[in-house]
């Protein structure tokens, strides 16, 4: 389909479809059992999570930067995958504090998203880029992946993401301390101490040019 017509029907569809996903999931939440496991950006159904997303055909619409129609202390996990470098800084912030302030005591946010400085390290070191995973993973996607410097210029170009805010650990730990969480720590992709959250990553196939950051209310 032509991307402009592509782009017509979307903002047609959520047209019809934002009110009806809003009111469900007010609904939803409100009649889902306490504590609630929250997914930001998900796009598959997860037994006994809310899913929640702003695209055109979502069932549960959730705008995480603004307030979540939650009490506070009353969410056990968050989770959200290649979410948060598409939202800039400061509405970034709002949602992290917002994840903070639902999640219980001792509640726990993963956030799985692009490791710039893996991206960058591996530029400076001047790999081969199609050999590497994230190399790869690009080009599988049919993106040109053809000079180290791809390997920055993807993640930070491509997605949209250049209308975001995108995160090595080192920023995305001093957010998340900022917003109220402790105990911040990176995850092997896939694995979690909290059998909640273990096997919930799509994004193994890039290796180390994903991030899976986990952190303690």
């Amino acid at each position: 389909m032509n991307p402009r017509l592509r782009a017509i029907v979307r903002t047609a569809v959520a047209t019809v479809n934002h009110p009806v996903a809003k009111r469900r999931i007010t609904s939803t939440l409100a009649d889902a059992s306490r504590p609630l496991k929250l997914e930001i950006g998900g796009t598959a159904k997860r037994p006994g999570w809310v899913v929640t997303n702003v695209s055109a055909v979502t069932r549960n619409y959730l705008d995480a930067t603004a307030t979540w129609p939650l009490e506070d202390d009353s969410v056990e996990f968050v989770y959200s995958d290649n979410v948060i470098e598409h939202i800039p800084l400061e509405p970034g912030r709002a949602m992290l504090r917002e994840a903070a302030r639902c999640l219980r005591p001792g509640g726990v946010i993963r956030l799985v998203t692009p490791d710039i400085r893996h991206h960058i390290e591996l530029y400076l070191a001047g790999v081969a880029p199609a050999e590497t995973p994230a190399g790869k993973h690009y080009s599988s996607m049919g993106l040109t992946v053809e000079h180290p410097l791809d390997l920055v210029r993807i993640p930070i170009g491509e997605f949209g993401h250049h209308t975001g805010y995108v995160y090595d650990f080192e920023t995305l730990k001093a957010e998340l301390e900022a917003a109220g969480f402790r105990d911040v720590v990176r995850c092997p992709l896939g694995e979690s101490s909290h059998a909640a959250l273990a096997g919930m990553d799509q994004r193994g196939v890039s290796g180390d040019a994903q991030m899976a950051v986990e952190a303690t209310r």
